[in-house]
């Protein structure tokens, strides 16, 4: 079972009350149509399509008050392209439009946030958003990453996994002490934007809780591996390591509750292995990448952004 199926399992009975009096009566009844309009420029068509749907969300908030949120989400997936009877499809655009509902025994609330960004397809699960960007010819998938508490932007990933590669940390208190690492590598469609703000960055390495970014790191490489397509040959893979876990895992929970995180996860390490040869390692102290004391590869260097 997918970390997104045991999340939704285990909440689903305790979020079930709410939906106790639709039985006799409807809490909400709406339609969401959607649209497509195509124009002829010759032989050429330019195709216009929206299509709008609603789901719902249910998670274990982060921040109090209801222990369970249970959200109505409108979903509008957004493309544009170009298309002839002679001519192969080109893609233009795609955009995601997300707009969250609160969910109560009296029916759906007003709106509590709205998520826009490019890319091609949403899926929401539990806590969080996948907006996906896919990819083409050398470029590979990358998923963005919103928080359906509060709609922040949490991160990019890539790799393998339904919302790319993620390794996680956790302690008893419940979510508020949830951590995420990802990363994103290039080459995908998105990097003009995410590895904006530092010469011949490659990577981007993020630590983030369940609603949102606490640190958004560039990684640098040297130009020889950029003219020489040594990306393409990335195999990339995120561990967490620490005196329990020396060989590297993607999950580690911490078995106490400490009221300031900043204790709870100093000790572990991030290993980002890019291949037989080059690994990246980033220490946590005081709930935060120190990047001072991280262990790089030969010409490599690690940039902070804003999260």
């Amino acid at each position: 079972m997918s970390r997104s199926s045991a999340f939704r399992a285990g909440l689903l009975a305790s979020a079930l009350f709410l939906a106790l009096p639709a039985l006799a009566e409807d809490l909400v009844k709406e339609q969401a149509p959607s649209d497509v309009k195509i124009t002829a420029k010759g032989d050429v068509f330019d195709i216009n399509i929206t299509n709008r749907r609603y789901e719902t969300d249910i998670l274990a908030s982060s921040l109090g008050g209801p222990e369970i949120l249970y959200q109505l989400l409108l979903i509008e997936e957004s493309h544009e392209s170009k298309e002839g009877l002679e001519a192969e499809p080109e893609p233009v655009s795609a955009k995601v439009k997300v707009t969250a509902f609160p969910m109560t025994k009296d029916g759906k609330g007003a709106a509590k946030f709205t998520i826009e960004a490019d890319g091609d397809a949403a899926k929401a699960s539990g806590p969080y958003l996948t907006v996906t960007r896919y990819g083409c010819c050398v470029e590979q998938p990358t998923y963005a990453i919103y928080s359906l508490e509060t709609g922040a932007y949490l991160f990019n990933a890539t790799g393998t996994g339904d919302s790319g590669q993620w390794a996680t940390l956790g302690a008893q208190g419940g979510w508020k002490n949830e951590r995420i690492l990802a990363y994103h590598a290039a080459p995908t469609a998105a990097d003009d934007t995410l590895l904006k703000g530092a010469e011949n960055a490659q990577i981007v390495i993020s630590y983030a809780t369940t609603t949102k970014a606490l640190q958004r790191v560039l990684v640098t490489v040297p130009k020889a591996v950029i003219d020489g397509d040594t990306a393409l040959e990335w195999a990339p893979k995120l561990e967490l390591v620490s005196k329990d876990q020396p060989d590297g895992t993607d999950r580690i929970f911490i078995d106490r509750k400490d009221d300031d995180p900043a204790m709870l996860f100093t000790g572990v390490t991030v290993r980002l292995t890019l291949d037989e040869n080059t690994r990246i390692e980033i220490p946590l102290e005081g709930d935060a990448l120190k990047l001072d004391a991280a262990k790089l590869p030969e010409g490599y260097a690690l940039v902070a952004v804003k999260p």
